[in-house]
């Protein structure tokens, strides 16, 4: 991943980072089934903060399992959660590099 100052993670996030991953949270994990893609600004900044924090693929699925519980109330489905997080992981490398 590319070394890049505080100023320039403020401005990926706001040019275009937050706005890919609610579309990709959206696209790749949408427990809701259908929900359209303004639903995922909560779960974005989370997970948002967890790929900031370099935290490993295991640790936002496990987010996303406990949104998809806690806070959607929702049966845990942890394989959509992992195939999720992966798909998240790769984007974030991809736009960071």
């Amino acid at each position: 991943m590319a070394a890049m100052s505080a100023g320039d993670w403020r401005a990926f996030w706001q040019a275009r980072g937050m706005r890919e991953l609610q579309l990709l949270l959206w696209a790749a994990w949408d427990p809701i089934d259908g929900g359209h893609s303004g639903e995922y600004d909560g779960p974005a900044v989370r997970v948002a903060s967890l790929l900031g924090s370099r935290a490993p693929r295991e640790a936002i699925a496990a987010e996303l399992g406990r949104i998809r519980r806690d806070e959607l109330g929702l049966e845990p489905v942890p394989s959509q959660d992992a195939r999720a997080a992966d798909k998240i992981t790769a984007w974030f490398e991809a736009a960071a590099s």
